[in-house]
């Protein structure tokens, strides 16, 4: 068994319905209804799981988890989540050493979502 790995990921939302489909609209993530005011993306293989739950404890949208999702291009990526309703937060920014480039998109609910480019070249 794998230990002291990231397994799982949870955003809360006041729309997690709209956060949810902001997500499958961005990155193809299919989400699942998983009780009562909460969604649940399963991926293959290795992946991380992802669950977005309606906000009951007053969390405000951007102030729960900082993750980042690796993607082919950075610009494309923000262009598509643009067009999706998401506000740049963080533009893009090159990365030192060739590990590539990173930016934040917020989400129509708030939510902050790192993604990450692998290489710029």
């Amino acid at each position: 068994m794998l230990v002291n790995i990231v397994t799982h990921v949870e955003w809360q939302s006041n729309d997690y319905k709209g956060f949810a489909k902001f997500m499958t609209d961005l990155f193809g993530f299919k989400f699942d209804p998983f009780g009562e005011g909460y969604m649940f993306y399963t991926p293959g293989g290795d992946g991380v799981s992802i669950g977005i739950s309606q906000d009951t404890h007053g969390a405000t949208a951007g102030g729960t988890p900082s993750v980042v999702i690796t993607v082919a291009s950075v610009d494309d990526a923000l262009a598509k989540g643009q067009k999706l309703g998401g506000v740049v937060a963080v533009p893009k920014t090159v990365i030192a050493g060739d590990q590539g480039a990173f930016a934040f998109i917020k989400a129509p609910d708030g939510n902050l979502i790192g993604l990450h480019e692998a290489h710029t070249h």
